[in-house]
């Protein structure tokens, strides 16, 4: 049994995963969480296979972070990144997300920038600030997407908004070297920015 530490991002997705599951999959979910807090791993992911096989997207995108991570068997991209993309393709925000970072390190996938912006501009219209900080990223450096500043601001406001204070401090370094118009535009989007769900 593999028993590294749980990361946060693990932590994060096993949260979500069963936080706000229906009742018809509440015994299931009790037991995984029992091996969740005891880092039985292989029970976890025993428990949360037949469900992701089943269709939930929110166990397919914790089996594809169980992978990423190695725990309850080997590391496998390449299986994270099926599971992230069932889930991806369901609208799972934050499988959206892990599909951006995986195509952006080449994690499993070719490395492929132009991927990479597809998915976290999705999970970023979403509202999720992790995709909308990458995205920002993204706009700045002109990685998989033309280089615009305003664009950059305008996501790492609305990410900053959400407590992601590495937004906040990039937005404010970038401000910078933007004129008096480009940072109006951008708070102006920022502030008529609504959510795609």
């Amino acid at each position: 049994m593999n028993t590294k530490p749980l990361t946060p991002v693990l932590w994060f997705c096993f949260l979500f995963l069963f936080s706000s599951s229906s009742v018809v999959f509440a015994d299931d979910f009790k037991d995984a969480l029992d091996a969740f807090d005891r880092e039985d791993y292989e029970a976890l992911y025993k428990l949360t296979l037949p469900l992701a096989e089943k269709g939930n997207a929110k166990a397919q995108y914790m089996l594809g972070g169980m992978y990423s991570e190695g725990l309850g068997g080997v590391q496998d991209y390449k299986e994270a990144v099926r599971w992230y993309r069932l889930a991806a393709e369901q609208g799972d925000a934050k499988a959206q997300h892990q599909l951006g970072v995986v195509y952006h390190f080449g994690r499993g996938v070719p490395q492929d920038n132009k991927e990479a912006v597809k998915w976290s501009k999705i999970a970023a219209e979403q509202g999720l600030a992790e995709a909308q900080y990458n995205l920002g990223l993204m706009y700045y450096h002109g990685e998989g997407i033309p280089q615009d500043y305003v664009l950059a601001y305008m996501w790492w406001n609305l990410s900053g908004s959400q407590g992601q204070q590495s937004a906040r401090e990039n937005r404010d370094i970038l401000e910078e070297e933007m004129t008096q118009q480009q940072v109006a535009k951008a708070q102006e989007m920022a502030k008529h920015w609504k959510p795609k769900k």
